[in-house]
């Protein structure tokens, strides 16, 4: 009768031992996976879908503008300047800026809408930290409400 060495019984003890490890994480993942709670689906979903319809509707009427506002830093005087053409014809517009810090919430900015005339503002940024920025641009004129969303790159 042939003799069975030790070295093969420690592969096939290793096999197994192997095998039983992968089915032990993957039989504990999937128990992890179904007690989770996911749900994709908002308590008040029809609110979120008509505020999300909303927005979707002020992009587009913004988009179909044939000039639109314009904001450009000037990082000498670290100034914001806020453009509205006088092609829009829009007298007194409500709205807000919010310059918006992706890398961190805390450094958020938020401006009420307060145009010099019909067409200008400007805003005082001292300090503003270097690196992406986003402006986001929400106004009402006319009875319709309208966004814009610009990035800004601050260097120092």
């Amino acid at each position: 009768m042939a003799e069975i060495k030790p070295s093969g019984r420690l592969w096939m003890w290793g096999t197994i031992l192997t095998i039983a490890a992968f089915i032990v994480f993957f039989a504990s993942f999937a128990i992890w996976t179904y007690q989770r709670d996911v749900e994709l689906v908002y308590d008040n979903y029809y609110d979120k879908d008509v505020v999300f319809e909303q927005q979707i509707r002020r992009v587009e009427r913004t988009d179909a503008l044939i000039k639109k506002p314009v904001a450009s830093f000037n990082q000498r005087n670290e100034l914001l300047t806020l453009r509205f053409p006088t092609q829009l014809n829009h007298h007194d517009p409500v709205g807000e800026l919010l310059m918006f810090r992706p890398a961190d919430l805390h450094k958020d900015r938020l401006f009420a809408l307060d145009l010099d005339g019909d067409t200008l503002q400007t805003f005082s940024l001292p300090d503003m930290d270097p690196g992406l920025w986003r402006i986001k641009l929400s106004w009402a004129s006319g009875g319709l409400e309208y966004y814009l969303e610009q990035t800004l790159m601050v260097r120092r």
